[in-house]
């Protein structure tokens, strides 16, 4: 199926029938990096970040079966994608650095911060998500509250 027919045939489903999607449960999870990190810079300031894209492995005992279920629907686990962004200052290159760490990179040879991003698609970490607010006070979404290494 190409892009197009894709594009129409979510067109084709009936508004009535559309919902917001319910925030995946808290609580830890094994991820993988999906692909290499997306470059940009945040519109408001033009502060340079890197965005790590991760899929959802499995789920942990801390996360309850019963919201994770009602979250997926009728979608897999391994279908869900979540973004972390870590901007590019001098004064926060050391949350970059422990992710990197995290990640199993070996953060204090010789490698650049460029370099270790790039070895990172296909690493393996836990992440733990948390409920937060939208600024409207409108939507609660998953977010990354912490991380740590894979066992």
């Amino acid at each position: 199926m190409n892009a197009a027919t894709n594009f129409s045939s979510i067109l084709d489903k009936p508004a009535s029938e559309v919902e917001k999607p319910k925030p995946l449960a808290a609580g830890t999870y094994l991820a993988v990096v999906k692909g290499m990190p997306e470059q940009g810079a945040s519109n408001l300031k033009k502060t340079p970040f890197v965005e790590f894209t991760l899929g959802f492995l499995s789920a942990e005992d801390d996360v309850d079966p019963d919201e994770l279920k009602e979250a997926l629907g009728d979608a897999k686990l391994g279908d869900k994608t979540i973004k972390n962004t870590f901007y590019l200052t001098e004064g926060s290159l050391w949350r970059l650095k422990d992710w990197l760490g995290a990640l199993g990179l070996d953060i204090e040879g010789d490698a650049s911060l460029g370099q270790l991003i790039e070895a990172t698609p296909g690493c393996q970490i836990m992440i733990t998500l948390g409920h937060e607010a939208s600024q409207d006070g409108k939507s609660v979404f998953a977010r990354i509250k912490d991380f740590a290494a894979a066992a």
